[in-house]
Parts: C-alpha cells; sequence; structure tokens
C-alpha cells in the first residue's frame, strides 16, 4: 500500500490512480508535486531505483558477488558520476527545489515503506536513503554513450589482419548501434544499464494541415532493452508550473516523452560522437593521477581496485582488456545541467521555447520530434559535441593529437530546425540527419524504419490518430526485399552448380529449392509471427553467414543490429565460394523449415526478471515466453541476433505514445510489460495484452478526464514537519 502518512508535502495532495497503477498527481506547490512524484517512483519501483544507483556508482558485486568484480572495475573507472558535484553546483534554485522534493519523496517510502520488496534479498539489498546527488548520478548513467558497447565489441577485432578493410565497410554503411545482449557480463551490463534514455527509437509528429482532426499528432515509441520491470513508468501530474502526462525513467524526475497542453515531445538517439578513445600508448611521460577504491563483494571478499586517470579521460584499457594503453573522453565528465533543460522542455508552451531549453543538454544527444496545438511540428538535435572536422574517422582509436578538438564545442542552438517542412510531416529514427555544423555520429540506423514512416504517412493523408497508432505496430520491411531477391538469384545459381563443386548434392539442392523458393517468391517483406516467408528469409540469411562469413566477419556483424544491411553489401557476385555456401545454407534452411512452422515459432517474446538466469529459483522469474513479430528493421523493432534457431527479441519498442494536440484528453500509452515493479503485483505484466493487441491506455489531461479514467483517490494531508533531504 502506497505510504501516504506523514508524506512531506507543505499542502494537501491528491494522487489519483488507473487500473493499472499509473498515478495522476494535483499538487498546489510544485515542491509538494516533486515529493509525491519521488514517493511514486520508489513506491512502484524501489528495487529498480536501488539496482540503478549501485550500477552508477559501480556497486553490482554488491549484489551478484564474485562475478561482478569486472563490472565494477569497469564501471568505476569510467568514471560515471564524476560531474555530479559540478551539476549540482550550476542547477538554478528552482531546479534544486524541484529535485530536493523528489528525494524527500524516495526516502519517505524508504523510511515508511510496510516492507522491502520481495526481491531485495535475493540482490541482497537493504533500504538505503538518497541524496540529489543520487538521483544525479543515475540520470548520468542513463545518458552514457551507446557507442562504448560497441567499440567492448570491435576494440579486439583491431588485431585482425582484415580490420582496415572492415572498419572501411562499417564507415561507408554508417549503420550500428548496441551489441546483442546475451548472458551476465560485462557488456550486458554495459548495454542493457547504461544509456537507458532514448537509445533507438521511432519518433513523427503530423501538421495539422495533413491530419483529419486539424490538429498535430505526435507519436513516439522508443526503444531499449526488453525487461521486467520495464525501463520506462507512466505518470501525469500537475502543478503551478507543470502539467504534463507520459513515460519517465525511474529515479528521474521529468517527463521524458509526452504531452503538456501545448506541446508534446518524442524524441530519438542520433548514437552521438559524445566520446573519443585516445591511444596514449606512445606517449612516454604522459603524467598519470591514481586513486584507489574498494569493491564490496557479495559472498566474497573486498576488492582493491587502482583508477588512472589523464587529461586525456580515465584509462579504461585499466579495466578492460585492450593491449594496449586506453585512454576515454566522454562529453559526460564534464558538468551539464540536464535536468533543467528537461523541465523547461516539460513546461514549454511552443517550439521555440522548446529549442531554448534543448540548448541546454549536452548528453545524451537526442533528435527531437516536436508538435504543438497551434498545429505546427518541428525536429531539433540538441547535443554538446566536440569541433571535429567533416572526414571520415579514420580509425576506431584516434591518436593524442585529436584532443585538439575537444577545445571547441557545437550545441543544439548550431544545429538548424527543421520547421513546417511541406511534406506535412517529420521525422526521426536513428537515421543520418543532414550534415551539421560538426559530425554528428559515427553510425547511424539503416533507412528501413524512416522510410517505412515516411511512405506510410505520405499514402495515408489525411492522417489520423488511429493511422499513428498502427504505424507503430506495423512490421514490414521493404528493405528486405531487395536482399530477398539478391538470394534468389544466387539460389537459382545453386542448383545450377557443375557436379563435384563441392557441398549437398545437387539433388539436395534441388529438393531444397523447391521447399524454400515458393515461400520466398510470395513473401512480402513482413514480419507478423505468424508469416512463413519470414522464417523462411531469415533462416536462409542466417545459415549463409555461417557458412560464408569468417569468424572474425561474423563477430564484426554480431557487434551491430544491422548485420542484413551488411551481410547484404557482401551477395552481390555470385562466386563459387558464394554460391556453394547458398546451396548449404539453401540445404540447411530447407531442413529448419520442417522443424519450425513460423516467424514466431523461433522469433520469441521472453519476458524475465534480471535473476531469471540463476539456476533453481531463475525458472519462477520468467514470466512469458511467446511469440512476437517484427524484426530488427521494422517500425515494431523486436531486435534480435541473425542466428537460424529459435533466440529472444532482447531490444526493442517497450513503450508506446501517441496524441493528438487538439484533444487535451486523446493521449494514448501503453507499456510492454507493466507499471509495477513488485514481483507477484498484478500490475506487473498487465499492458502486455494491450501492446499486443494494439490498444493503450486513455492518458486524459482534463480535470473531468483524469477523474474518470483515474478513479482510485489517494488524499495527502499535508504534514506539519519535513524531513531534511
Amino acid at each position: 500500500m502506497f505510504p501516504a502518512d506523514g508524506l512531506p508535502v507543505a499542502e494537501p495532495v491528491v494522487i489519483r490512480w488507473n487500473g493499472h497503477h499509473v498515478p495522476w498527481i494535483t499538487a498546489r506547490t510544485d515542491r509538494d508535486c516533486a515529493v509525491a512524484l519521488g514517493a511514486v517512483h520508489a513506491h512502484l519501483r524501489l528495487t529498480q531505483l536501488e539496482v540503478l544507483r549501485k550500477v552508477a556508482y559501480g556497486r553490482v558485486a554488491e549484489m551478484a558477488g564474485p562475478a561482478a568484480i569486472d563490472v565494477d572495475r569497469a564501471l568505476r573507472t569510467l568514471g560515471i558520476a564524476k560531474a555530479v558535484p559540478g551539476i549540482l553546483e550550476m542547477q538554478p534554485p528552482e531546479t534544486k527545489e524541484w529535485l530536493d522534493g523528489f528525494v524527500d519523496g524516495i526516502n519517505h517510502v524508504v523510511d515508511n515503506a510496510a516492507q522491502d520488496p520481495p526481491d531485495f534479498p535475493l540482490l541482497g539489498l537493504s533500504r538505503e536513503r538518497w541524496t540529489a546527488a543520487d538521483v544525479m548520478a543515475v540520470g548520468r548513467a542513463a545518458v552514457a554513450d551507446v557507442n562504448w558497447v560497441i567499440w567492448l565489441r570491435l576494440i579486439p577485432l583491431r588485431r585482425e589482419p582484415g580490420w582496415p578493410d572492415l572498419w572501411d565497410k562499417l564507415l561507408a554503411h554508417g549503420t550500428g548501434t548496441i551489441a546483442n545482449l546475451a548472458g551476465f557480463d560485462l557488456e550486458t551490463m554495459l548495454a542493457s544499464t547504461l544509456g537507458a534514455s532514448l537509445k533507438g527509437s521511432n519518433a513523427w509528429a503530423v501538421h495539422a494541415d495533413q491530419s483529419a482532426s486539424g490538429s498535430a499528432l505526435l507519436a513516439g515509441d522508443p526503444h531499449l532493452p526488453i525487461s521486467v520491470p520495464n525501463i520506462w513508468l507512466c505518470a501525469g501530474y500537475r502543478s503551478p508550473s507543470y502539467h504534463c502526462v507520459g513515460f519517465q525513467l525511474p529515479g528521474l524526475p521529468f517527463t521524458a516523452f509526452g504531452r503538456n497542453p501545448d506541446l508534446a515531445w518524442g524524441g530519438t538517439a542520433p548514437h552521438t560522437a559524445s566520446s573519443d578513445l585516445f591511444d596514449l600508448s606512445g606517449l612516454m611521460f604522459e603524467p598519470f593521477d591514481t586513486r584507489t577504491e574498494t569493491i564490496r563483494v557479495r559472498g566474497g571478499r573486498d576488492e582493491p581496485v587502482a583508477i588512472r586517470t589523464s587529461r586525456y579521460g580515465p584509462i579504461v584499457s585499466d579495466a578492460v582488456p585492450m593491449n594496449a594503453t586506453y585512454a576515454l573522453r566522454w562529453v559526460g565528465h564534464e558538468p551539464s545541467d540536464e535536468l533543467s533543460s528537461m523541465l523547461a522542455l516539460n513546461r514549454a508552451r511552443s517550439f521555440a521555447e522548446f529549442r531554448e531549453a534543448a540548448d541546454g543538454m549536452a548528453v545524451p544527444g537526442q533528435n527531437w520530434i516536436v508538435a504543438e496545438r497551434s498545429g505546427g511540428i518541428g525536429k531539433q538535435i540538441a547535443a554538446k559535441l566536440p569541433r571535429r572536422p567533416h572526414a571520415p574517422l579514420a580509425d576506431l582509436v584516434s591518436k593524442p593529437d585529436a584532443l585538439e578538438h575537444w577545445r571547441d564545442f557545437v550545441t543544439a542552438k548550431d544545429f538548424p530546425p527543421e520547421r513546417d517542412p511541406p511534406r506535412g510531416f517529420v521525422v526521426s529514427a536513428n537515421d543520418r540527419p543532414e550534415e551539421g555544423p560538426a559530425p554528428l555520429a559515427h553510425f547511424y540506423s539503416p533507412v528501413d524504419r524512416v522510410e517505412r514512416i515516411a511512405s506510410v504517412l505520405a499514402a495515408a493523408r489525411p492522417v489520423t490518430l488511429e493511422t499513428m497508432t498502427a504505424l507503430q505496430r506495423d512490421v514490414t520491411v521493404p528493405g528486405a526485399l531487395e536482399l530477398r531477391d539478391r538470394l534468389l538469384r544466387l539460389v537459382k545459381a545453386a542448383g545450377e552448380r557443375a557436379p563435384g563443386a563441392g557441398g549437398p548434392s545437387r539433388e539436395e539442392v534441388l529438393s531444397a529449392r523447391g521447399e524454400v523458393v515458393p515461400l520466398l517468391v510470395d513473401w512480402d517483406g513482413s514480419y507478423p509471427e505468424t508469416s512463413r516467408g519470414a522464417l523462411a528469409f531469415e533462416l536462409l540469411v542466417a545459415h549463409v553467414s555461417a557458412h560464408y562469413h569468417s569468424q572474425t566477419e561474423r563477430a564484426f556483424y554480431g557487434a551491430l543490429f544491422t548485420a542484413r544491411t551488411l551481410i547484404a553489401r557482401d551477395l552481390h557476385e555470385p562466386r563459387t565460394e558464394l554460391v556453394t555456401a547458398v546451396a548449404e545454407a539453401l540445404v540447411a534452411t530447407a531442413g529448419e523449415l520442417k522443424r519450425h512452422a513460423t516467424w514466431g515459432d523461433i522469433h520469441r517474446l521472453r519476458l524475465a526478471h534480471v535473476l531469471g538466469g540463476l539456476p533453481l529459483v531463475g525458472r519462477r522469474l520468467v514470466f512469458a515466453d511467446m511469440s512476437v513479430g517484427g524484426t530488427s528493421d521494422a517500425v515494431m523493432k523486436t531486435a534480435h541476433p541473425a542466428v537460424p534457431r529459435p533466440h529472444r527479441a532482447f531490444y526493442g519498442s517497450i513503450a508506446r505514445f501517441a496524441c493528438d494536440l487538439g484533444a487535451e484528453d486523446s493521449a494514448l500509452g501503453v507499456l510492454l510489460t507493466g507499471q509495477d515493479g513488485w514481483l507477484g503485483s498484478e500490475t506487473l505484466l498487465d499492458q502486455l495484452p494491450l501492446w499486443r493487441e494494439g490498444r493503450a491506455m486513455a492518458l486524459p489531461m482534463s480535470e473531468a478526464g483524469v477523474a474518470r479514467e483515474f478513479s482510485h483517490l489517494t488524499a495527502i494531508p499535508a504534514c506539519s514537519t519535513r524531513p531534511p533531504s
């Protein structure tokens, strides 16, 4: 039960709840609103908050034991929270008051909750009070550079003879993002817990002139690791300065994507080049500072760790094996006040005010999409980046003299906005933007999602809110058909190979071709879970890669979501070895098709607690294992590795939001899982049917709408005493 008694508010506060445990807070002062919001976060997600705090400070071994010592060594070396003292110093009084109120709300639950969450003992957790610095540390962890995990995968490949060609191939395509998440290791921890703000995502807005209602429309769905509990929570709140509804990250007191009465906003990550990795191996006399910290280990001995830093940044090669001395320079190591920017963004009443607020954002870089009640729409890049030259990056690792680029920076005001374009909509899907004042990123997502969204919007005029929400569930990838056609040509060549060319016999190939080719020919590029054509295509792609590419190439492709894009580059000419690989892949695919009937048979949505992989107890923490549609490059992203066997979608569309700016009660939202983080709660997974069926919760803003949809009321009286933060 929510611990309302004694909540440190100066005036009465009302929290209304809908049937999914989504709150709507009404407060007479901004600070009281923040207090109630902090209490809600802790009430719903206390375990998640504690896990995030331990990740931010490199205290994972206190939960996971000796297996996480290397994780903590890396996290502490990275220095996620280094800038926090400077951030707190630069915050204006109104931000400090909001933040302190939020912390008071968290601590009220820490001090007064009737019982610990059931997963506290499994993780070895105990209650600890929070500080403003803790919230900012969690915030810094949430905006960590998404490129770090790519580097972890690619650094070992630099020793391979073919590295220069592989690197050139990656830059030529400019595609890449977080590696596949599998197992408990350093890569998994970094990928699944750091940079959780808006790593992937789709967002688009339609101008009032192109909508059926005559008002601007907005839709967005962030793409992040699929987990239980969800990385997002949903909330609405109203106070003298704020009137918002949308989605928030646990432990952070602002609406990351959602709406107020005048604006709606969503964002995507452009994978900004916020970091550089410097090779210091040749600097014989470079001075380093060294400090020693102690990693406390659950069920083991404490582990001392020496952390070296330099003027280039922390020496990350001390924590992650790299066979050289590498230092990391990150924009997030310097103070910047994103909380004030986000609060100003939440209060903004026009695109101009939104742009002004966004200029204070340094990390993470965002591609913001905005819709106005007045009918206008806009798109704005917000990031702080070194003013690097516009030239291809010579290598993954920079030479020391590249530090010169870090003397001057570009910010949001230097990136021109896209405002009310003639086509009537703006869209972002982690795609490559127009060239700006400095290189924005090294890697971008393929164009499949952005082109699909644009084509549907262009064909659907006038666009309705139903068009927007249906598009969020779209699983068609027209670009896959180009690779399908290329494979069909290779399949034909495989059936015409001369006898004795190696691989399977001609009879085996012709038999397999008869099974596979009709499925490919009839396939329309769509990935519903019931599709047999999508199954045949993905099996064939995976088997071709397994038979044709070297282990080094497969490791390189495995570092990226975009394996299909990169594999397609290699399938142009019917070389003998490629044709043989296709013949072998064809026979293997036909065999798999006898064991699996549809795409959903191997493409699985597995919902599990973070401890779901543990022996014995872990089986009780796997809540669902079901078929799911979508793929890595569909608008409804359900990313997966390119493997010819059952696999889980590990990353994708975990929340959806859409609204019509002309109707204050039009907003719709849904989580892939549920709002509550408590094991055993009836709202831990209750939104899953809504997500699968394309339904959503109503998220109204009017008093009447809130009273209608949020029927359970918690009345909180003013408290005569307020504890210090």
